[in-house]
């Protein structure tokens, strides 16, 4: 049958929790895809759970405002972990967009590395992947 809605569910491996929503609502036939946060706490958990699941096409959803980055990015961190003052530093034209280019490039490689292949599509948390300064380098 030919799909005509995609219903895309974010946050894979947000939490153990999150990670089975995901699976059930495709098993239902609700969700057909998904995007995986490659720094979030259950990744391990949503690789393992997507192997039973080889119909889910699964994105990367680009992380700039949650957790830790899997590269040292000083310049958009606090105390070592991202957060949402990103909004801040994108008004005042202050994003370090040399960090965040080689944060996109971590996380890209690290998809490939836990799921054996490329991502199906690309989106980010919070949508900061459509902040003027940020498209160009996604």
């Amino acid at each position: 049958m030919e799909r005509l809605l995609i219903v895309n569910a974010d946050d894979f491996g947000l939490s153990k929790g999150q990670n089975y929503g995901i699976i059930e609502a495709c098993r239902n036939g609700i969700v057909t895809s998904t995007t995986a946060l490659v720094n979030g706490q259950a990744i391990d958990h949503a690789v393992q759970l997507s192997r039973d699941e080889p119909s889910l096409a699964i994105g990367m959803h680009f992380v700039l405002t949650m957790g830790k980055p899997l590269t040292a990015m000083p310049g958009l961190t606090r105390d070592g972990v991202l957060g949402k003052w990103i909004w801040q530093l994108a008004e005042e034209d202050a994003l370090p967009l040399e960090e965040i280019t080689q944060e996109l490039a971590s996380q890209y490689l690290r998809f490939i590395e836990l799921f054996g292949r490329k991502p199906t599509h690309l989106d980010s948390h919070h949508h900061v992947h459509m902040f003027p300064q940020i498209f160009p380098i996604v």
